[in-house]
């Protein structure tokens, strides 16, 4: 059995996404992938379990510990071991937001969620730093704040700029930061979630076929 483990949220946009990607990463494997989110309690024996997680922080250490100490299951990599890929699916997110712009015309803010515990994905974002005019990493929780970046860009009159959060599907963490772009003095664009690359189901599903081959 396939299951991807999910963040919660009240917000029903995301557990449509979420939904949706189980299901089309089960028509790209050919078999079924179950959803289950973190507070799940225990998962059947011998489940092969994906934490949709970008960072090694709270949940990682606790929630999918917990279940794999209730569960005779397999839990594979998160996705912040696979940061260079999903560094490169943010990079072309945020280059097709810019209209007519070559990469190398873009200037980029990343926004994680907190520095503290995506060490991994930040890391892997600071490489992409020769591909745009200008990168900079920013956090929604955590300083320097998208706010704060923008600030200093807005005084340095930087121009194409996007800001291309490291969220995984939409909900009130993509609003905040479309909200707190929207409320800035640069003429910045918002890049989407990450789930909506057409990339991102295949990515998926090869993290569970990586699974079968150990």
């Amino acid at each position: 059995m396939n299951i991807l483990l999910a963040h919660g949220s009240s917000d029903s946009r995301h557990a449509a996404e979420v939904q949706a990607l189980a299901d089309k990463a089960a028509e790209q494997l050919g078999e079924a992938v179950e959803l289950r989110y973190l507070d799940t309690t225990a998962v059947p024996e011998g489940a092969r379990v994906l934490p949709l997680l970008l960072g090694e922080g709270w949940h990682a250490r606790n929630d999918i510990a917990r279940l794999a100490a209730a569960s005779d299951c397999s839990i594979l990599p998160s996705l912040s071991a696979r940061a260079t890929a999903i560094a490169s699916i943010a990079s072309d997110l945020a280059v097709n937001a810019v209209s007519g712009a070559e990469a190398s015309e873009c200037s980029v803010m990343f926004s994680v969620y907190r520095f503290n515990g995506f060490e991994t994905v930040t890391k892997a974002l600071n490489g992409l730093k020769e591909r745009f005019s200008r990168l900079e990493l920013a956090g929604i929780h955590s300083s320097p704040t998208v706010e704060e970046a923008l600030a200093l860009w807005c005084d340095e009159k930087v121009e194409n700029i996007v800001v291309q959060p490291m969220v995984l599907f939409e909900g009130h963490t993509m609003e905040h930061v479309r909200r707190t772009v929207a409320a800035s003095s640069n003429s910045g664009v918002t890049g989407p979630a990450l789930s909506s690359h057409s990339t991102f189901p295949t990515f998926i599903a090869d993290c569970f076929r990586s699974s079968f081959e150990t």
